[in-house]
């Protein structure tokens, strides 16, 4: 079992519905862990109407962050129903509901959010870096000049099974993940392996542009845009934007070039209930500052776990209006809190391994040899097609899989 303190297991939609509350519960031993975990999901089906002060007032909702479970898809603790919902890439092509994995940056447009829960209209994936991988370093690698931190929150697909191990230098890779502007890197939230292209692609802040040589800078490296098509008329230092690149070798300088920008976040309309997640890229005071690109006002909000400043990972709850994120909450988010958030996974049971220490549910391997806490039965329960709800967090040997800390049968 994990060494670590218990907290919110099975709680997901108490948090995203009202105010992100963390369990009080230490974990303590074997007892201690099975308390923690039987409370947690008494807290989980608790009343929730009655919460108030963030995401579920109104009639439209967004979100936008990484895919943090399923059944249907969860974003932010938030569940959404994602049966009716238009799947999009990046591009706007349209997709299947089965394209969907963990960890993928997506956002989400939605009726109401009520009670930790909506559903979907349309639902966009987009990645932030397709390339080659250029280095390796001790914690992640470089990708188009990039520096991209792998951590034990970060998804691997199935052709990197070993986690960060099995990267190597000449690879073609694409990373879904947040850019940390205090750091100048991207931290990966999933990892999948990609063939030739006929384009690499880049999406991030402009922090230096230069008019005179027709360069743009992006993390630690330069690009040229001279001969770019759709320069975006807001094209400024701070915006952010989505390259389309060169597979040529970088030229003057090292720099690639850009062929042309797309688009970077869908225009909204003003939206009732929205809770994003990102990195604060840039800050002037708590009534003006950008989340991944977009504009905050939180001059009226609640902030908890610390301090807002540029490269700091928040969750903002609030309403959209005329373009800017009115908060009403604002939670900063420390590495801890995402690896104890972990993964969370609802449905019946794909397979059971004979040897049942692993099981597939909504086609992810889910490891048992922890072992996991079981809740309304046992081990021996587990059988294909009984309905569970899984909690638990990728593997330390195998970033293609989640190893189970809870198991509740349904």
């Amino acid at each position: 079992m994990s060494q670590r303190p218990w907290t919110s297991i099975f709680a997901a939609r108490l948090r995203g519905a009202c105010t992100r509350r963390i369990l009080p519960v230490a974990r303590s031993g074997w007892a201690g862990a099975v308390a923690a975990a039987w409370l947690a999901a008494a807290m989980a089906v608790a009343p929730l109407s009655g919460c108030g002060g963030g995401v579920g007032e109104g009639g439209t909702g967004y979100a936008s962050g990484p895919i943090t479970g399923f059944g249907s898809v969860i974003v932010n603790d938030i569940v959404f129903d994602d049966s009716l919902a238009r799947v999009e890439d990046g591009d706007g092509g349209s997709r299947a509901r089965s394209d969907l994995r963990l960890g993928m940056t997506v956002e989400i447009e939605s009726d109401a959010i009520v009670g930790g829960g909506a559903r979907a209209s349309r639902v966009r994936f987009d990645s932030a870096i397709v390339g080659p991988v250029e280095s390796l370093e001790a914690d992640g690698f470089v990708v188009l000049g990039q520096r991209v931190a792998v951590d034990v929150t970060t998804v691997f697909d199935s052709a990197f099974a070993a986690g960060l191990p099995g990267v190597q230098t000449g690879q073609m890779v694409e990373v879904y993940g947040l850019y940390d502007a205090g750091l100048a890197r991207f931290r990966a939230t999933r990892v999948e392996r990609r063939t030739a292209l006929l384009a690499y692609r880049l999406r991030g802040p402009v922090s230096e542009i230069d008019e005179r040589t027709k360069t743009l800078r992006i993390g630690t490296a330069q690009f040229a845009y001279g001969a770019a098509a759709s320069t975006p008329a807001d094209f400024a230092v701070g915006s952010f934007v989505r390259l389309f690149i060169s597979t040529d070798p970088p030229g003057l300088a090292g720099r690639r070039q850009v062929l042309r920008f797309g688009e970077v976040q869908r225009p909204l309309l003003d939206i009732d209930g929205c809770s994003v997640k990102g990195h604060v890229t840039r800050f002037t005071s708590l009534s003006d500052f950008r989340v991944d690109g977009r504009p905050v006002d939180a001059s009226a909000a609640v902030v908890n776990g610390g301090t807002v400043a540029v490269g700091a990972r928040v969750e903002v709850s609030g309403s959209l209006r005329a373009g800017v994120l009115v908060a009403t909450r604002v939670e900063v988010r420390s590495d801890q809190f995402e690896r104890d958030r972990g993964f969370e996974l609802r449905g019946p049971i794909d397979s059971v391994a004979a040897d049942r220490t692993s099981m597939q549910v909504r086609g992810i391997t889910v490891g048992l040899t922890r072992p996991p806490v079981y809740l309304n039965g046992s081990a021996a329960a587990l059988a294909v097609g009984r309905s569970v709800e899984v909690r638990g967090e990728v593997s330390a040997g195998d970033g293609t899989r989640i190893d189970a800390l809870v198991v509740r049968f349904r």
